[in-house]
């Protein structure tokens, strides 16, 4: 196999950022009244069951802006290539990134009797990065590609958007409210990263670069109630979102390799498993003036064991040391290995008046990604987050919320963890060393207007 065929064959696909939870999901839409026991047309997604709780219609446009910072310090790893004379940096050292991107959320529900329905526009999942330039090497003839970072190996610029057009009904049986809805999902996943023709290792003498561009249409379904346990004061909610495609995803594009000023495009198949996710909570309301709040969730992502790309309309399967199956079309496997994550969040909404309400919310969630697996193109950590905001009645039956979430995502440090850069992995699954420390935190400012009629 010549040069280009090798490098063909060990092109590593991974993606870039995240805002706001565990793994990259971004569900921050609705703010503080985002959550499995609202009754607004954010209820499409979080839990349908609660659109029987609605009065009237509503119609509803939020925004979210998200700005992100990370960093990633890496030493080096017995297996890396050692860099040569001139291109002292290229490897090792610190990477940065901040990065600002943003998303809506539209929707519009309406009640006739017991029986509610409505459809709406979500990004439950998604992100976008792109890592800071090493400036050192902004003018160099020897090693050019080095620019782009020491982190480059894992990712340069990423983005990934999974947007959800949903409908959905419930209908209301005394306390009970009981809904589904239904999701047309559009599926989109880029990504470019440095690579080399030995695989997985970070030769600067051998630096070429790998693009992948991949997208799809999917469908899923959630389910969800709300109980009024005590009535006006106390209501317990549950849903279950399932995963999109309802098991294995299947995106189709391109993977671009272009090593020495020559590109080769070949079509592609991209596959994956997204979670699937439990969500619960409860809201109490002591008095008139204040409302507590207290929900949270289980996403599966353990069931995102791999990410593996092939040749259009050829299997895609790994054995069980990583490399490929007989037979099948496989071009590279990314081992993700990831577990589920618990989150669970506080909050508590004061009305100074019936047209004015305040409100604040603290949170916990876990990390979907182990040390072993940990690298750049998605620094996961456990996070603690911080929210306050307000909702204003602008006119009659008009409201305006705004809030600012604050999440600070733990330190880590997984030097020497790092698994699949060691040579006995199979070149399929190789990849660069992850390990090193990792800082993050993401900043979302949110604001929506929801109409009531």
């Amino acid at each position: 196999m010549n040069g280009r065929g090798l490098l063909f064959a060990g092109a590593v696909i991974v993606w870039s950022g995240h805002a706001g939870a565990a793994g990259f999901a971004t569900a921050r839409f609705g703010g503080e009244h985002g959550n499995p026991v609202e009754s607004n047309p954010t209820a499409l997604y979080y839990n349908p069951g609660a659109l029987g709780f609605s009065e009237g219609a509503h119609l509803y446009a939020d925004g979210s802006l998200a700005m992100r910072r990370n960093t990633w310090t890496y030493g080096r790893s017995r297996y890396d290539v050692p860099e040569p004379a001139g291109a002292e940096g290229a490897n090792y050292g610190k990477a940065t990134l901040f990065n600002v991107f943003g998303g809506p959320a539209l929707g519009a529900t309406a009640k006739v009797g017991n029986l509610a329905f409505g459809a709406g526009l979500f990004v439950p999942f998604g992100g976008r990065a792109s890592w800071d330039k090493n400036e050192k090497f902004r003018n160099s003839a020897a090693f050019p590609l080095a620019v782009d970072g020491v982190q480059r190996w894992h990712g340069i610029e990423g983005a990934l958007t999974f947007l959800y057009l949903t409908a959905g009904a419930a209908y209301k049986l005394g306390p009970v409210s009981i809904g589904v809805s239904g999701n047309l999902i559009f599926s989109s996943v880029s990504s470019t990263l440095a690579k080399t023709l030995t695989f997985g290792n970070n030769d600067v003498t051998q630096e070429a670069r790998s693009a992948l561009d991949v997208s799809g249409r999917h469908g899923s379904f959630a389910v969800g109630a709300l109980f009024e346990a005590v009535p006006g004061k106390l209501w317990l909610g549950a849903s279950y979102q399932a995963a999109p495609s309802l098991g294995e995803m299947k995106l189709r594009g391109t993977l671009t390799v272009t090593l020495n000023g020559e590109s080769r495009i070949d079509q592609v198949d991209f596959y994956q498993h997204l979670p699937e996710i439990i969500r619960f909570g409860g809201r109490f309301r002591p008095t008139d003036d204040l409302e507590l709040r207290l929900f949270g969730d289980v996403t599966r992502w353990s069931r995102l064991v791999q990410q593996c790309v092939s040749l259009r309309d050829q299997a895609c399967a790994i054995k069980r040391d990583g490399s490929p199956a007989d037979g099948s079309g496989t071009i590279t496997n990314l081992f993700r290995g990831w577990r589920d994550t618990f989150g669970i969040r506080a909050g508590a909404s004061k009305w100074l008046k019936p047209e004015v309400e305040l409100f604040a919310g603290a949170g916990f969630e876990t990390s979907a990604v182990p040390d072993a697996t940990l690298d750049p193109s998605l620094s996961d950590a456990s996070t603690i987050m911080g929210a306050l905001g307000g909702r204003f009645e602008l006119f009659k039956r008009l409201w305006l919320s705004g809030s600012y979430t604050h999440l600070h995502y733990l330190d880590r440090d997984n030097t020497g963890k790092s698994i699949l850069d060691d040579p006995t992995v199979q070149p399929t699954t190789r990849r660069v060393n992850g390990g090193g420390k990792y800082t993050s935190w993401v900043g979302v400012f949110n604001v929506n207007l929801e109409k009531q009629f």
